[in-house]
C-alpha cells in the first residue's frame, strides 16, 4: 500500500508546482516588452503637459509684447497730436496794399515816404536800412550841386527845401507836373545802385520790394543806366522823376 501512495504524492506535488507556475503567469499582467511600452507611454504622457505649458507661456509672452508695442504706438500718436500737433499745410493768397491818392490818405493808411524809391509805401514794403544808406549818401555835401540835389525847375533855381517838402510833392497840386522833380545824373545812378542792394536783401527774404521797384521793367532800366554811366554829365540837372505812391503786394494765409 505504501508503494501505491508515493506516485500520487509526487503527482500532487507536481500539480501544485505547475499550478503555482500557472498562477504566477496569470497574475503577471505584462511581459517585458509590454512593460517597456508602458514606461514609454508614461514618459510621453508626462512630457506632453510640460510641452503644452511651455507653448502657452510663449503665447502669453508674445501677446504681452504685442500689447506693449500697440500701447506705445497709441501713446506716441496721442502725444504728437495733442502736445505736438502736426502743422497743417498753409495756403496763401495775394493781397495788394494801397496808400491812396494824397499824402493825408497815405499817412492815415500807415504808409511812410521812402526817400530811395521816391514813393509813399505801405509798411511791409519798406526797408529802413537801404533808405538810411541812401540818405547818408545823398545828404552829403560832396554831392554834385550839394546835398539833396532835388529841384522844381530845370534851371536849378527852386531847390526842394526839405525831405518833408519832398514827400508832400506827391499831392500834385495843382497838376501832375507839380510832382516832377529835377535831379542830377549822379543821383539817378545812386538811386539804381542802392535799389540793387535792396533787391539783394529782398532775394534773401529780409525785405519786400514795393510793386514799382519789383517790376522787371525797373530792373532793366537801372541795368541800362548803370551800364552807361557816362552817357550824361554827372553834375548837371539832366534827369527827372515823379514823386508818388507805390502799392505793396503781400501774401496772406487763406
Amino acid at each position: 500500500m505504501s508503494l501505491n501512495m508515493w506516485p500520487r504524492k509526487i503527482s500532487a506535488a507536481y500539480d501544485r508546482l505547475r499550478g503555482a507556475d500557472g498562477d504566477d503567469a496569470e497574475t503577471q499582467p505584462f511581459t517585458d516588452g509590454e512593460a517597456e511600452k508602458q514606461d514609454a507611454g508614461h514618459h510621453m504622457s508626462s512630457t506632453a503637459p510640460r510641452s503644452r505649458s511651455w507653448m502657452n507661456k510663449a503665447r502669453s509672452a508674445l501677446a504681452f509684447a504685442l500689447g506693449l508695442v500697440c500701447g506705445w504706438i497709441v501713446l506716441v500718436t496721442a502725444w504728437r497730436t495733442t502736445l505736438h500737433p502736426v502743422p497743417r499745410t498753409v495756403q496763401y493768397t495775394t493781397k495788394t496794399l494801397e496808400c491812396g491818392n494824397t499824402t493825408a490818405e497815405a499817412e492815415a493808411s500807415g504808409c511812410s515816404f521812402d526817400l530811395l524809391s521816391h514813393n509813399w509805401v505801405p509798411p511791409p514794403c519798406l526797408d529802413p536800412q537801404t533808405e538810411s544808406e541812401y540818405r547818408a549818401y545823398i545828404s552829403s555835401p560832396e554831392r554834385a550841386l550839394g546835398p539833396y540835389p532835388y529841384f522844381l525847375d530845370a534851371e536849378g533855381t527852386k531847390r526842394v527845401e526839405s525831405e518833408r517838402a519832398f514827400a508832400l510833392l506827391a499831392n500834385g497840386h495843382p497838376v501832375l507836373a507839380d510832382q516832377h522833380v529835377y535831379t542830377t545824373r549822379e543821383e539817378h545812378l545812386a538811386h539804381c545802385k542802392f535799389l540793387l542792394r535792396r533787391t539783394h536783401r529782398a532775394a534773401q527774404r529780409k525785405v519786400r520790394l514795393n510793386d514799382e521797384n519789383a517790376g522787371f521793367w525797373h530792373t532793366e532800366h537801372c541795368l541800362e543806366e548803370l551800364s552807361n554811366p557816362g552817357r550824361k554829365p554827372l553834375d548837371a540837372l539832366n534827369e527827372g522823376f515823379f514823386v508818388g505812391y507805390s502799392p505793396c503786394t503781400i501774401e496772406v494765409p487763406v
